[in-house]
């Protein structure tokens, strides 16, 4: 019994030392200091410096994805006017049909609106229902792929 455990432990160590040894990062210096010959590389041109910058300010840019954070106080499309979305969606629902407006959820392209109504329907009738009002709701907020839910109260 002893053997085989110090046996083990001797295998433990040389896997240790083996794993330890091995781990060394090829890439990291080599590439920057050093040319193909293994001599230190000296360059005395200058970088060019790229000449187009990205103004991040200019909300052009920045609002292709709307789940990115709005970190300027300029008026965009993320975090800060995202509200104003899930407001427009839920006043399409008030204004525009006969069901109160419930959770608007917005995670990228897609929206998700749960609207309730007090009839009750069948699930024909429901999912003929659900189809209007997301075909209201898409021209309204063409910028979203609009998913709707009618719930019974």
């Amino acid at each position: 019994m002893m053997k085989r455990m110090m046996l083990a432990l001797f295998f433990t160590v040389i896997f240790l030392i083996a794993t330890a040894c091995g781990s060394v990062n090829q890439e990291s210096e080599y590439g920057m200091h050093n040319d193909g010959g293994g001599t230190k590389f000296i360059d005395t041109r200058k970088p060019k410096m790229e000449t187009k910058t990205q103004d991040v300010n200019n909300g052009d840019s920045m609002n292709q994805n709307p789940n990115f954070p709005n970190l300027t106080n300029s008026k965009g499309t993320t975090s800060t006017s995202m509200g104003i979305y899930e407001d427009k969606a839920r006043e399409v629902v008030k204004e525009y049909t006969a069901y109160q407006p419930d959770e608007v959820w917005i995670n990228g392209d897609q929206m998700w609106v749960t609207a309730h109504t007090k009839q009750e329907m069948t699930t024909k009738e429901t999912a003929k229902e659900e189809a209007k009002l997301k075909k209201r709701l898409q021209k309204a907020l063409p910028r979203y792929n609009v998913n709707v839910k009618i719930t019974e109260r």
